[in-house]
């Protein structure tokens, strides 16, 4: 419970994230490829933090890490909006903070693993991503009221907020990182998860289908970027000074259908595979996304926000669960960061891509290109479950 605390929290504090697109374009002057190719390099500070901060909370502890890089993290953003004044020294503290929320991602996804079981793992995921969206239907909302006279309080909000939730983690999470002992005795069982010798490269190599799963995943994210990049743009185009807040709205709006579906799928959708459910995601996101490229009706775009919404309920509450129920004991960090980065490179190269594309194109063609990223994603999918149902003829 304590551990859906610290994401309730952290959820209310996403004032940054959502709005960091129309930050860039409206209150720092970039155009949208400026924009995009700023985002692709603050994503890519994740790779070197996650990748130092990973082998640390593998061998050493989970907890140390998590709460020094998050500190670090919190303490940058608040920077951020002390120094608005000075717009020359803004990004240097974006990228920093990129940085320091890179090398806590590992950490916090151990932990999360480490808290939970084979037969509770599932459950709980569901429950860490609804308090994380119970505070996100609060943080996007919040932000879209501050951003036109506010935007200092979207880094100073933020900040703060993380703080306290590195101050709660400090106080109630035990550091459970598996014993020696304990992966010994992993090493003796035959489960997906089962402990295994080597670095993380080979852990790579000795599971190629879960490797070519996370790779699809970068295909997911890159279409998954493009949108969520292009659409604060494509309000503010739409409804000029009233486009923030619509996308505030949207993200909201998003939030609570999450928190309303998620304990309805989970409860009705538990005897199924996760790669199923994650199928039915797919078709959800291309349905909404070539739809939204279609209109311009605010009123429609919020509908199709509540479809790919259910669609993220059934990714957010089996991808996790899924990977790390494959991921050997004592690699559990070290896989993540390598995950985050391989995940992480569609995430990144995203709102380049979008902001060429919008200056050239327009914003239509993202979001149909987007709904074909996700339909070929579907198809690749379908060919992985086939072959893990001849590996080892469970129904995936």
């Amino acid at each position: 419970m304590a551990l859906a605390t610290i994401d309730f929290i952290n959820g209310i504090g996403s004032f940054i994230f959502p709005f960091l697109a129309l930050f860039l374009t409206v209150k720092m002057g970039y155009s949208a490829s400026k924009a995009g190719l700023f985002t692709l390099i603050a994503l890519a500070m994740y790779a070197p933090g996650s990748l130092f901060s990973s082998h640390i909370a593998d061998k050493v502890s989970r907890k140390t890490v998590m709460i020094v890089s998050q500190l670090l993290c919190g303490v940058s953003m608040i920077l951020c909006g002390l120094v608005m004044s000075q717009k020359e020294l803004v990004p240097y503290f974006i990228l920093l903070l990129f940085l320091f929320d890179g090398a806590t991602d590992p950490a916090r996804q151990a932990i999360y693993a480490d808290h939970t079981t084979f037969k509770n793992r599932k459950e709980a995921y569901s429950l860490f991503y609804l308090a994380h969206n119970i505070g996100f239907a609060i943080g996007p909302m919040l932000a879209g009221l501050l951003f036109n006279e506010y935007p200092q309080w979207l880094f100073l909000g933020n900040g703060i907020v993380t703080i306290i939730a590195t101050i709660f983690l400090a106080l109630f999470i035990k550091d459970q990182k598996p014993t020696d002992s304990d992966i010994e005795e992993s090493l003796k069982g035959n489960r997906s998860d089962k402990a295994m010798e080597g670095s993380v490269l080979t852990v790579l190599k000795e599971k190629p289908l879960l490797t070519f799963y996370i790779f699809i995943f970068s295909f997911f994210g890159l279409a998954m970027s493009m949108y969520f990049f292009t659409m604060p743009l494509y309000l503010t185009s739409l409804f000029n000074d009233i486009g923030p807040k619509y996308f505030g709205t949207i993200m909201s709006l998003n939030a609570i259908t999450v928190i309303i579906a998620t304990p309805i799928i989970v409860r009705f959708s538990s005897n199924n595979h996760p790669l199923r459910l994650i199928s039915i995601s797919m078709i959800l996101y291309t349905v909404s996304y070539i739809l939204t490229g279609l209109t311009s009706v605010f009123y429609f775009l919020l509908i199709l926000t509540v479809v790919f919404s259910v669609g993220e309920v059934f990714s957010a509450t089996n991808h996790g669960y899924f990977v790390t129920n494959h991921i050997p004991l004592g690699h559990r960090a070290r896989f993540s960061a390598i995950q985050t980065i391989l995940e992480g490179i569609g995430f990144a190269v995203g709102p380049l891509i979008s902001g060429i594309i919008i200056d050239h194109f327009g914003y239509s063609t993202i979001f149909i290109i987007s709904a074909i990223l996700i339909f070929l994603c579907l198809i690749a999918l379908q060919w992985i479950r086939h072959l893990y149902f001849k590996k080892d003829g469970t129904k995936y």
